[in-house]
């Protein structure tokens, strides 16, 4: 038998699903809730840091709900950096003490435009803990104190967090779900943490990065990772490696985002990033993304088959199928998403794989853009 035979043989296929059943339903016992932790017996000043180019719609909300916390020691920094909507003209009605809003520099060659301002803002921070966090996401008044918990608790350098989607158009669900579920179904938390100076399996969520500042600073913060699209989990990984403690949770109760306003934007926005989240590896990304069809579209073709000839139906595609939307179900359910759909589950296996070669096509031809500026990315490789 041939390896591509072997790979879609229907009993290797259930095998594949089989386990990343388990690996889900192990994550949900496994992954802990933000809020589930003792108070911390200290209080280091928290930087909240926040990029904001054309957040017009954004980053009012945004703004209000960090300067609600009820943490104690607190600032807020925004930088604005460019913005030629209104984007300027929000932020100058926000007042407040906790508040500085902070003008972006040019941007250097080299450099994409969210990890240099990030740099930016670290360089201005005060705080003890530098909060990243994105300019479309909005937070529960207890999260800044409930996350110095965790960290506290948990002694983690960089403690990053699942967070809710709000996803109302088709386009959007057909897009954004691709997160939570390749989180729960792919990465084995039990195997990341018996690893812990692995980087393979480490992710981190942009909209909730909470470092120690020394441990930012040793990994070279955001300057390290100025040409990789994928900043956040470009430095997770580098903390990894590095030894320090990694910790991610279930903040889907605490925080929120509409990363996204429809199809069109959902398209740009994966674009820019999905190659980079397999290092800019062509034949790794490659083989992902047509073994995720596979394992998606093989066993409903089976079935299909099996109807329309009137043969007995298939038992390995039939069981591949239900424990697919099993898994679905439980991303849906744990994360805060809409039930039905796991009903969709093909429809965003499909289109995100669509997406990720569309993202390294423009990556390697250089034409990969985001907000009227063209993506810096590290050289790609084959493996």
């Amino acid at each position: 038998m041939s390896w591509l035979h072997w790979l879609v043989d229907s009993q290797h296929i259930l095998g594949f699903v089989g386990a990343q059943a388990l690996v889900a339903v192990t994550n949900v016992l496994l992954l802990r809730r933000m809020g589930r932790f003792p108070p911390a017996a200290r209080g280091p000043k928290v930087s909240v840091l926040v990029p904001a180019r054309d957040e017009e719609d954004n980053i009012g909300p945004c703004i209000r709900s960090l300067l609600a916390q009820d943490y104690g020691d607190i600032e807020v920094l925004v930088l604005d950096d460019g913005s030629k909507d209104r984007t300027p003209a929000v932020l100058a009605e926000l007042k407040a003490d906790r508040l500085r809003v902070l003008p972006g520099r040019p941007l250097p060659d080299g450099w994409n435009g969210k990890a240099w301002a990030c740099r930016q803002l670290a360089d201005a921070a005060r705080g003890e803990l530098l909060l990243f966090t994105d300019a479309d996401t909005v937070f529960h008044q207890e999260t800044v104190r409930l996350a110095v918990d965790a960290m506290e608790t948990t002694r983690a350098d960089l403690l990053t967090a699942i967070t809710a989607n709000r996803i109302p158009s088709l386009g959007e669900q057909v897009t954004v779900p691709l997160v939570t579920w390749s989180i729960l179904s792919l990465l084995p938390l039990v195997v990341a943490r018996l690893l812990p100076r692995s980087a393979i399996f480490t992710v981190a969520n942009g909209k909730l990065l909470l470092f120690r500042r020394d441990v930012y600073e040793a990994t070279g913060g955001h300057g390290a990772v100025r040409d990789h699209a994928a900043e956040d989990i470009a430095l997770a990984k580098a903390v990894r490696r590095m030894g320090y403690r990694w910790c991610l949770l279930d903040a889907t109760r605490l925080v929120s985002a509409r990363m996204y306003r429809g199809l069109r934007e959902a398209v740009a926005g994966f674009s820019k990033n999905l190659f980079a989240l397999f290092d800019y590896r062509v034949l790794v990304a490659l083989f992902v993304w047509l073994w995720l069809l596979t394992i998606t579209w093989h066993p409903i073709v089976s079935v299909a088959t099996a109807v329309v000839s009137g043969r007995m139906m298939p038992f390995a595609p039939i069981a591949t199928i239900v424990l697919a939307a099993g898994i679905w179900l439980l991303a849906s359910l744990r994360f805060g998403l809409s039930w039905h759909l796991f009903l969709l589950g093909p429809a965003v296996i499909t289109v995100s794989a669509f997406v990720g070669l569309r993202a390294m096509v423009l990556a390697l031809v250089g034409r990969s853009r985001w907000k009227g500026r063209t993506l810096v990315y590290r050289r790609a490789r084959l493996l």
